[in-house]
């Protein structure tokens, strides 16, 4: 009897050493885990302020870039002496056809520019009649004037007379590559 109380005791040893092991083991296993979740957490947010960073320094240099530009452009001497309509026929420069890559100037779309103290008004015309993009660039023109500080745009489409390719102005020519 002797012998089954001492085999029992070091059964009862052994499981508990087992027990005790495993949960020491799942322990260990919880920690890993948690201290596992606080390091990618926090490289995590580490690397979404430093992507921030990155992308707000990036539109800083952009922003910096147009503003030089934007700067270069107002500091040329020529617009000092330029009319208010040729003012806004540079301005009109930077509205272009979706399908021909041409300013609506170059190409000789623009056929009147009068600037009033209250408004602006634009005749223009399409490459034809059946031009899907017409309303587009009317839009683009009265935003691009409104925006570059010219009073309350107004667009007329004018057919008459009819565009034609002579009307591309030389430096659209050479643009176009004819």
């Amino acid at each position: 009897m002797k012998s089954f109380k001492y085999k029992s005791k070091i059964n009862s040893m052994v499981y508990i050493v087992i027990i005790a092991a495993v949960v020491f083991a799942i322990g260990a296993l919880v920690l890993a885990i948690r201290k596992q979740g606080h390091v990618t957490r926090s490289v995590s947010v580490d690397e979404g302020i430093q992507n921030t960073r990155v992308f707000e320094e990036s539109s800083k240099r952009m922003e910096l870039t147009v503003a030089e530009a934007l700067a270069e452009k107002a500091r040329d001497p020529r617009l000092a002496t330029m009319t208010q309509e040729d003012l806004a026929l540079e301005v009109l420069k930077e509205c272009f056809d979706p399908e021909i890559p041409l300013n609506i100037v170059d190409l000789g779309l623009v056929y009147d520019v009068k600037v009033n103290p209250e408004n602006v008004n634009i005749k223009l015309s399409m490459t034809s009649p059946q031009c899907p993009s017409h309303v587009q660039i009317g839009e683009d023109v009265k935003k691009k004037l409104a925006d570059a500080g010219f009073p309350e745009p107004m667009v007329e489409v004018v057919w008459e007379p009819a565009w034609s390719p002579q009307r591309i102005s030389e430096a659209g020519r050479k643009a176009l590559g004819i």
